[in-house]
């Protein structure tokens, strides 16, 4: 009980002091989406990843000034921090990957660290970044299927993706054909991904107009 309501007030006081600097990302970033989606004030996104609903969240300010979408979380507990804070939200409880099934998931700590890759969480608790909290199975949903259930409800217009280890895997098999979100957020961990990401965007047609952080931002080259 003590442990829960600790964990409360930490999230009150995150909340608080991120709503003073006006940004809930980890460097920034969300401000630098709600400058470009200005003059939308009303939008829908597409959060893989999705991990705390505010604490270094993406697309937090966007929920804030008005913005719903599908988050996509599969920890429990922080799905249920996810319904608590953005009612608005579609949450989806799963992870994603390039076909669906079943997996081994690696819960960190932190959490923001998790991953479905053996050798990410490996390599993480040999240079002392995080620890294996607990590991189970969860499903794995293919990303194509979860782009058709987000599209289903709205337009996608931003995509964010963490994923810790398999953004570029999953990147690759994205259907760029059928969907064309005007801005899209991605991790990289290593310059070799960070140029294989920008390959792949190259062959969907988008550009590379921004990176804050460990974070590429991408548009369609017709539109950037």
């Amino acid at each position: 009980m003590l442990y829960g309501a600790g964990v409360a007030l930490r999230d009150i006081y995150s909340l608080v002091k991120s709503a003073y600097h006006g940004s809930y990302s980890q460097h920034g970033e969300d401000a630098y989406i709600a400058d470009f989606f200005a003059k939308r004030p009303r939008g829908f996104y597409l959060d893989i990843g999705a991990s705390h609903p505010f604490r270094f969240s993406n697309t937090y300010l966007l929920y804030r000034s008005g913005w719903r979408g599908v988050t996509v979380e599969p920890i429990p507990r922080l799905g249920k921090l996810h319904r608590r804070w953005r009612p608005r939200d579609t949450l989806l409880p799963i992870a994603v990957g390039r076909t669906g099934g079943t997996l081994e998931f690696f819960e960190m700590t932190p959490s923001v660290l998790s991953t479905l890759d053996r050798e990410v969480a490996t390599r993480y608790v040999a240079d002392r970044q995080a620890v294996i909290f607990q590991r189970y199975s969860i499903e794995v949903a293919p990303i194509n299927h979860v782009f058709e259930q987000a599209n289903a409800i709205a337009p996608i217009d931003f995509v964010s993706m963490d994923i810790e280890g398999l953004d570029t895997d999953v990147l690759s098999v994205v259907d760029f054909s059928r969907f064309r979100p005007s801005l899209f957020c991605i991790e990289f961990d290593s310059a070799n991904a960070r140029q294989d990401i920008e390959v792949l965007f190259s062959r969907a047609k988008y550009e590379i107009v921004r990176e804050i952080g460990c974070n590429l931002f991408a548009t369609p080259a017709e539109v950037s």
